[in-house]
């Protein structure tokens, strides 16, 4: 049995590797890959290391390898920040190159990417940046709109389509006890009525746990959490909420 996957409904698959599958219609996405994390930080005085180098891509493509998609969809938050750095120049060409020979690459502004398309520029790469993507009844996005009508109506609006709102944004993360020692924060998906919460792509992101984290986004909090699952050592764990 795998247990890596998870076939959340008929067609949407939720995969240990932080992304969601939408077989049907040959799509992967994730959300927050916050390229540049490090070099951001140093940017602004924190010296974190960076010998280290990202992984993103790599995990993405082993993604790829994995579905064969035909398109891949970031959910916004692509870089932490646009720091005019030849690295994230590199890194941006990378994925763009090596993603863009498998599948179509598709972005999704997030709100850390208000100066991603500049960036792009400078890199040399020509990518358009969308505020959201429809892939059959389900709309992805960011997930950091602020107006709740807004959301009360795409939510009503999927629902009626049958499908969900797919988003990022809120890095969420679950704690697991054994109930004597022994505590771990697992970065997992959030599901409830028409909604969907990825995980962040990025492992430098922590998140926050879900059991008393009030969430930002109008998509999570205007209708209930019913279920958690989440990614410990490569595989799914899924658990009901109650309310919160």
């Amino acid at each position: 049995m795998d247990r890596s996957r998870l076939e959340l409904e008929p067609g949407v698959w939720l995969d240990a590797g932080r992304a969601v599958w939408l077989e049907k219609w040959r799509t992967l996405a994730v959300a927050d890959l916050h390229l540049g994390y490090a070099w951001a930080h140093r940017a602004e005085g924190q010296l974190l290391p960076v010998d280290t180098g990202e992984d993103s891509t790599e995990r993405l493509l082993k993604l790829i390898d994995r579905y064969r998609p035909e398109e891949v969809v970031l959910l916004g938050d692509i870089v932490h920040r646009a720091v005019d750095v030849p690295a994230l120049h590199t890194e941006l060409r990378w994925l763009a190159l090596t993603v863009g020979e498998r599948a179509r690459l598709r972005l999704i502004g997030g709100n850390h990417d208000s100066e991603l398309a500049a960036t792009l520029a400078t890199a040399g790469i020509v990518l358009e940046i969308d505020a959201n993507a429809t892939v059959g009844p389900h709309l992805l996005l960011h997930g950091d709109e602020r107006d709740e009508s807004v959301a009360e109506s795409r939510l009503c609006e999927q629902a009626a389509l049958g499908g969900r709102v797919i988003l990022g944004h809120e890095h969420p993360a679950i704690g697991l006890s054994d109930g004597v020692s022994s505590h771990v924060k697992c970065p997992c998906f959030v599901a409830g009525p028409n909604f969907l919460v990825l995980p962040a792509f990025s492992r430098w992101a922590a998140g926050g746990d879900i059991r008393s984290y009030r969430f930002m986004s109008p998509y999570a909090r205007l209708r209930p959490a019913e279920r958690a699952v989440a990614i410990v050592a490569g595989k799914l764990l899924s658990m009901p909420l109650g309310k919160r």
